[in-house]
């Protein structure tokens, strides 16, 4: 019951703009939170009955720095120290307030929202080691995002004004129930994976057909439109919005996603068959004829640099000054809009009718080492290498299964090319679904016959 509300969650979350509301974020936090202390209770009262990860040494180390990380961000909320700008104020008018943080409200927020992802990753950690659930939440991904591409594809195909009852802000580019295509563009690839992750796993049931033989080739294209149909129409259907999405950054982050995919399976010796790589070969090439048949709008972006991608190579140079003016605190988590204007120059601000407001580094990296300082954005970075590490490792050492470990590699892939130009992993709906996918990736990444049946019972 925990496990499936917690794909429910999950799956409804981009359903409100990519949860990117203060109403929305925060419902989804307190139906997260609910379902980990529902999963507390549920393990102290029934401790041998309750799914727990077994190899918790393997990832305490990157658990420990990320809660270093959320209690600096919380010590940035505090009187304890204060930033210079609120020292100044405080001499002039005499207050005795402040913080490291220039806004400690958004602070406490973000530490929130970081929160409720560890959760999900943590609750898919312990139900991801049953097989079957593994599966199940790989399955579910693949549908929502059937669901929404699909949905978004109608509203762009159809003309249609409004998404949802929200004005449509790209009117020529599919961005789904998102509003902005990138983000649209990241959960896209996400799920596109995962119904890659599918096809595989039915490949492997067709790969000792002779595809030399007429006869056994017939029987192969009858057996994977009957046995892999869906997977192959959410296959089709998601890259088809992906493409018309229009999103630069959505569409090279995915294809390095996939290519790192391709290299895995053609290095690894259990996964290295010839039927498969010819089957994964000819969908990349049909996903490439529909690229250039369809994306002639996407193409045309690549061919040219507007006036946006000037502004946030700017912005890009004078958010790395001010982290070199302060890179040991930071400025407080959540409070780039309000720092940022610091540190603004004239030629980026727009007119006086209508100012620019940079509330945004585009680039994730970036502005957390502003937000947080280098010790605390370092901190929670190597949790994204630790957990893609386990995946690689199990990727290459086990058996079978493998297919969950390479997506998640796959998957960082995506999520870390994409986070360079825009800010989808801040998006609530995006690390969700992200940290559902990595828990259930870095679950399958272990044996289960290593862990003691005594305690785990299924």
């Amino acid at each position: 019951m925990i496990f499936y509300s917690l794909l429910a969650v999950v799956f409804l979350s981009p359903l409100p703009y990519g949860a990117n509301r203060p109403w929305s974020w925060s419902l989804c936090s307190l139906l997260i939170a609910l379902l980990a202390m529902a999963w507390a209770v549920q393990f102290f009262v029934r401790k041998r009955q309750t799914p727990f990860f077994q190899h918790w040494g393997s990832v305490g180390d990157a658990a420990i720095l990320f809660f270093a990380a959320l209690c600096w961000a919380w010590i940035q909320t505090t009187d304890e120290w204060l930033h210079p700008l609120w020292q100044v104020r405080n001499e002039l008018l005499n207050f005795s307030s402040g913080a490291i943080s220039l806004n400690p409200a958004d602070t406490i927020t973000s530490v929130m929202r970081l929160l409720s992802y560890a959760l999900v990753f943590w609750l898919a950690l312990c139900y991801g080691q049953d097989r079957q659930k593994a599966r199940s939440a790989f399955y579910g991904l693949m549908a929502a995002g059937f669901v929404y591409s699909a949905y978004g594809l109608i509203v762009q195909l159809g003309d249609f004004k409004v998404v949802l009852w929200h004005e449509r802000p790209y009117a020529d580019s599919v961005s789904s129930t998102f509003i902005n295509r990138n983000h649209f563009a990241t959960f896209a690839g996400l799920t596109l994976l995962c119904s890659l992750a599918l096809l595989s796993e039915r490949m492997e049931t067709l790969a000792d057909y002779n595809l030399a033989s007429n006869f056994d080739r017939q029987r192969f294209i009858e057996d994977l439109i009957t046995q892999a149909w869906l997977p192959l129409l959410a296959f089709f259907t998601i890259s088809s919005a992906l493409i018309l999405s229009h999103s630069r950054g959505g569409f090279l982050s995915f294809s390095l996603a996939l290519s790192v995919f391709l290299i895995l399976f053609y290095i690894n010796p259990r996964t290295r068959n010839k039927n498969t790589l010819i089957i994964f070969g000819s969908l990349v090439v049909l996903g490439a004829l529909a690229f250039f048949v369809s994306s002639d709008a996407l193409l045309d972006r690549f061919g040219r640099l507007d006036e946006e991608s000037k502004i946030r190579t700017t912005v890009y140079g004078l958010t790395w000054n001010a982290i070199t003016g302060n890179p040991w605190a930071g400025f407080g988590l959540g409070s780039y809009e309000e720092a940022f204007q610091l540190y603004q120059s004239m030629d980026i601000g727009g007119i006086e009718a209508a100012p620019l407001i940079h509330d945004y580094a585009h680039n994730t990296y970036l502005e957390t080492v502003f937000e947080l300082g280098f010790p605390a954005a370092l901190a929670l970075f190597y949790g994204f290498l630790k957990i893609t590490w386990l995946c690689l490792k199990g990727f290459l050492m086990r058996k079978r299964d493998m297919i969950y470990s390479a997506i998640g590699v796959a998957a960082t892939v995506l999520i870390g090319v994409h986070s360079l130009v825009d800010f989808s992993m801040q998006v609530p709906a995006i690390p969700y679904v992200y940290a559902l996918l990595m828990g259930v990736a870095c679950a399958q990444s272990f044996s289960s016959s290593a862990q003691p049946r005594t305690v785990i019972r299924r």
